[in-house]
C-alpha cells in the first residue's frame, strides 16, 4: 500500500553502500525515517529533495511508523536561499535540531510540522542577518507553547500573583517569579523586566505572517533566547542547542 504526505527533510544517514535512511517531519504522522534505496547512486526518484531541509510531497510503501521504503517525492521547496548562506543554514540547523530532540515521536504534528516550514521560508527570504536571532526566539517559544511547555509570563509562577518589574525568571518554578516570593529565598534566577515579559509575550502569540512587523532590539533577543534554552534544557533533560 501506498502513503503519502508532505514533509521537511531533517537529517540524512547513510547505510550500506547505496541506501541512505532519511528523517522526516511530516505533516501526517509526525517524525518518521524512511530508507531510501539506491539514493546515494540513483537520483532519478529523489532528485533535489534529499537536502536537509528539502520541503517535498513523499510517496512511501509500508506502515509509515516503523521504517517504511522512499518510494518517491515531489519537490515543492529546496530553499535554495539558504544554502548559499552559512548563518542561514546554522539558523535553520538550529530548529530543526531543537524539533529532533524535542518532538521526535511518529505522532502527528501539523502544527509542529507548519511552524517549521513556516520558519524555513522566513530564513530564505529575510534580508537582515541579524533578524534570524529574533526568528530563533520566535520558534522556540512556539514550539514549546505546541508542545505544552510554555513558560509562565503573565503571572507569578510561585503564587500567581501579579508581576511588576522587579520580577525574575526562575527555572525550577517554571517562569516569572514575583518579588514577594523571591524575598528569604535563594533562586538562580534572571531579572525579567517588564518589557522583557511583553516581548515573550508577543513573539509566543504572534503569527508568523506578522514576523515583519515584529521589530525587538538586538540587545534583547540573545540574553533572552539564551534563557530560553536554559528553560527547556532544565524541564526536559535534555541539552538543546542555544
Amino acid at each position: 500500500m501506498t502513503h503519502s504526505s508532505k514533509a521537511i527533510v531533517l537529517s540524512i544517514e547513510k547505510f550500506g553502500e547505496a541506501d541512505c535512511y532519511i528523517r522526516f517531519l511530516t505533516q501526517k504522522w509526525g517524525v518518521i525515517s524512511t530508507l531510501a534505496k539506491s539514493a546515494r547512486k540513483s537520483k532519478k526518484r529523489y532528485i533535489g529533495g534529499l537536502d536537509l531541509f528539502c520541503h517535498n510531497e513523499i510517496f512511501l510503501r509500508g506502515d509509515p511508523k516503523d521504517r517504511p521504503y522512499l518510494l518517491e517525492l515531489t519537490v515543492i521547496n529546496s530553499f535554495p536561499q539558504i544554502r548559499e548562506s552559512l548563518e542561514k543554514v546554522m539558523i535553520a540547523g538550529k530548529a530543526v535540531q531543537w524539533i529532533k530532540k524535542l518532538a521526535d515521536v511518529p505522532t502527528p504534528m501539523p502544527n509542529l510540522y507548519s511552524l517549521l516550514g513556516q520558519t524555513l521560508a522566513l530564513i530564505e527570504k529575510e534580508t537582515n542577518i541579524e533578524r534570524l536571532d529574533l526568528l530563533v526566539l520566535v520558534f522556540k517559544l512556539k514550539l514549546l507553547s505546541f508542545l505544552g511547555l510554555s513558560p509562565q509570563l503573565e503571572k507569578c509562577a510561585r503564587c500567581s500573583g501579579d508581576l511588576d518589574n522587579s520580577a525574575v525568571f526562575d527555572l525550577s518554578s517554571g517562569g516569572a517569579v514575583c518579588q514577594t516570593c523571591i524575598s528569604g529565598q535563594s533562586f538562580q534566577s534572571f531579572h525579567l523586566r517588564t518589557e522583557q515579559r511583553m516581548i515573550l509575550s508577543v513573539a509566543e502569540k504572534m503569527k508568523m505572517p506578522q514576523w515583519d512587523s515584529f521589530l525587538v532590539a538586538q540587545e534583547q533577543v540573545i540574553p533572552l533566547s539564551h534563557l530560553l534554552t536554559q528553560f527547556a534544557s532544565f524541564h526536559t533533560q535534555i541539552l538543546l542547542p542555544v
